[in-house]
């Protein structure tokens, strides 16, 4: 699970000065019981209930038996200038990200700031 693998490298990403967030369109509350189910989390889940955030980067997803407006699960690395400079969308294929090229793509936009 995305979350607790960032969690386990959390210290890596802060050392190289990089901020993790969690987004989700679920509520806050859905957020912070989540975050105690999972024993805490070192960074901040951000809601988008209103799903402007999943609509903007692509990732919405309609065809979800019953649902709609839900995310895939997705990783964005964002410079400060908000330019993407990193993407990785799940699928069936692919459900879990490669966390060493996240990480290592992180520092490297880390170490060009």
């Amino acid at each position: 699970m995305e979350l607790t693998e960032f969690r386990s490298r959390n210290d890596d990403a802060v050392a190289n000065g990089v901020g993790i967030y969690g987004i989700s369109v679920d509520s806050v509350f859905s957020h912070q019981a989540f975050a105690k189910e999972l024993g805490g989390l070192p960074y901040e889940l951000i809601g988008d209930f209103e799903r402007k955030m999943v609509t903007d980067y692509g990732v919405r997803r309609d065809d979800v038996a019953g649902y709609s407006g839900m995310a895939r699960r997705s990783i964005f690395i964002v410079d400060r200038n908000g330019v993407i400079r990193f993407t990785w969308i799940g699928s069936r294929e692919q459900p879990q990200p490669d966390y060493d090229a996240v990480i290592e793509e992180a520092k490297r936009m880390a170490a060009e700031t």
